[in-house]
C-alpha cells in the first residue's frame, strides 16, 4: 500500500504510481523518477492499485499487466469509469507482444502498453510524452478521438514531406511511434481517402499530388 500522504491534492510535481508485484522492480521504477523530479507511490496488488489511484489521483498510473489479483485490463476499466479517476495516464508493461493484447488496452482506456524488458530511461521516455499530451477527460472517448486525429495528421505530413517513400506497416510502425493496430489502420485510412496507394510489394506509397486531387483527397 502506498504511503503517500492522502490530503496531497495540490502539488507541483507529477505523481507517479507504480503498480508491481515485484519489489525490485517499483523500487527500480521509484529509484527512477524520485531523481528526475516526480513524486512516486507504489502498489503491490490490483486492489491496492485502485485504493491509491482513488487516494492521490496519480498524474499517471504504471502498472504491470499480470498482477496477483486482478490484471492490468482491469484496473484500467475500473478506473476509467470512475469520475475521481477517469483522467488518470495510464501505462501498462507487459511481456506479452500481441496486437489483439494491445487493442483491448486501448479500448480500456490504457494510452501506451510497453514491452518487457522496459528499462527505466525508456518508461522515463513514455511517462514524459504522456504528461506532455492533455489530459483524458471525464469519459475517455474525446481523448481517444482526438489522439487519433492527431497521429493521422502526423503521418500524413510527415508522408507529405518525403515523396517517393514507401514503408511497410511495420516500418511505419517505428518511424511513427504507434502500435501496431493503430499504425494499420492509419495507413489504410490514407488509402481509403487517397493519400496513399500500396505497392506491388505490399508497402504504403504516398501518390503524386494530380492522383490525389483525381481521387478528390487535397
Amino acid at each position: 500500500m502506498s504511503t503517500f500522504p492522502r490530503a496531497r491534492i495540490v502539488r507541483s510535481e507529477p505523481v507517479i504510481l507504480v503498480a508491481d508485484d515485484d519489489r525490485d522492480t517499483r523500487e527500480l521504477y521509484r529509484a527512477c523518477f524520485d531523481t528526475s523530479g516526480y513524486r512516486t507511490a507504489e502498489a503491490g496488488t490490483g486492489s491496492q492499485a485502485i485504493v491509491s489511484a482513488v487516494e492521490l489521483v496519480p498524474d499517471i498510473l504504471l502498472t504491470d499487466y499480470v498482477l496477483p489479483d486482478i490484471d492490468g485490463l482491469t484496473i484500467a476499466r475500473r478506473l476509467k469509469r470512475d469520475r475521481r479517476t477517469a483522467g488518470i495516464r495510464i501505462l501498462m508493461v507487459t511481456g506479452y507482444g500481441n496486437p489483439e493484447l494491445e487493442r483491448r488496452a486501448i479500448d480500456a482506456g490504457i494510452e501506451r502498453v510497453l514491452l518487457k524488458p522496459c528499462l527505466p530511461h525508456a518508461v522515463m521516455r513514455e511517462v514524459r510524452r504522456s504528461l506532455a499530451r492533455p489530459a483524458p477527460g471525464p469519459s475517455g472517448a474525446p481523448r481517444v478521438a482526438s489522439e487519433r486525429a492527431v497521429a493521422v495528421a502526423r503521418v500524413r505530413d510527415e508522408f507529405g514531406g518525403l515523396p517517393g517513400l514507401a514503408l511497410t506497416a511495420e516500418q511505419a510502425r517505428l518511424v511513427f511511434d504507434l502500435g501496431r493496430e493503430t499504425t494499420e489502420g492509419i495507413l489504410q485510412a490514407l488509402v481509403a481517402e487517397g493519400f496513399l496507394a500500396r505497392t506491388p510489394d505490399g508497402a504504403f506509397k504516398r501518390l503524386p499530388a494530380e492522383t490525389r486531387r483525381h481521387h478528390g483527397s487535397p
